[in-house]
């Protein structure tokens, strides 16, 4: 029976040092920082200052940029309402070196031609102009819707055009009289072919004149007044030629 006893006391002796031991084991708690308010505070303004910087950078871009468009349409505007005498004359020219005249005729003031399409056919017309050259200058535009056009214009000299022709013409009437061909009449389609070799004659020289062409708005459009000044640009010599003639 002691023995017994015995061995009673010695197991329950284990059993109580294994409670001590899992008693003593204990998890350890996780530790949590306290936290400071006055430091989110302090993060919460650094973010804050970030992003007034970034949008400070940027604010002055944006301003630039619309800057420069408004300015871009501004002188657009300036250009176009600048231009407009300029690009009147600009297609007159173009037209008249293409041997349209109906077209040319939209940009001249009045009713007005440079030469009549009556007085030429379509191959004379275009052979007229064909190597007409331009640069247009400086444009002032007068309050009363009156413009000038400064220009420089290269064509035919149309002076060595005329006195050929008209030396081609008076020889051959001329020997039709002293020669034996007296009874030989002269259509207008002869002396017009005469016109038409000279202006197909690449003997002929160009000539440069520098002028003011003058316009006017009509109708919130502009027309090229057709003077002397356009005539005299544009068939240079045959004025004077005709002048000398008459």
């Amino acid at each position: 029976m002691e023995e017994k006893n015995k061995d009673l006391k010695k197991e329950n002796k284990k059993v109580e040092t294994k409670k001590e031991d899992k008693k003593e084991v204990k998890k350890e708690e996780p530790k949590f920082k306290k936290v400071d308010k006055k430091e989110i505070k302090k993060d919460n303004k650094k973010k804050e200052n970030k992003k007034e910087t970034k949008v400070a950078k940027w604010v002055p871009t944006v301003i630039t940029v619309v800057v420069v468009l408004l300015v871009a349409a501004l002188l657009t505007v300036m250009i176009v309402t600048s231009s407009a005498p300029k690009k009147s004359l600009d297609a007159l020219l173009t037209n008249l070196k293409a041997g349209d005249f109906e077209k040319a005729q939209e940009y001249l003031s009045g009713e007005d031609l440079i030469v009549s399409t009556g007085d030429v056919d379509q191959e004379t017309q275009k052979l007229l102009f064909d190597k007409l050259n331009w640069k247009i200058g400086n444009v002032t535009e007068n309050e009363d819707n009156t413009a000038t056009i400064e220009v420089e214009i290269t064509t035919k000299d149309f002076q060595t055009i005329i006195n050929n022709y008209m030396q081609k013409a008076l020889e051959a009437v001329k020997g039709a009289i002293i020669g034996n061909n007296s009874d030989q009449s002269f259509s207008s389609t002869d002396f017009e072919n005469y016109f038409i070799e000279e202006l197909q004659n690449e003997d002929i020289q160009t000539t440069t004149i520098n002028t003011t062409i003058n316009a006017v708005k009509e109708d919130k459009e502009w027309k090229i007044v057709s003077d002397e000044s356009l005539v005299n640009a544009l068939l240079p010599g045959l004025q004077e030629t005709v002048d000398s003639l008459s």
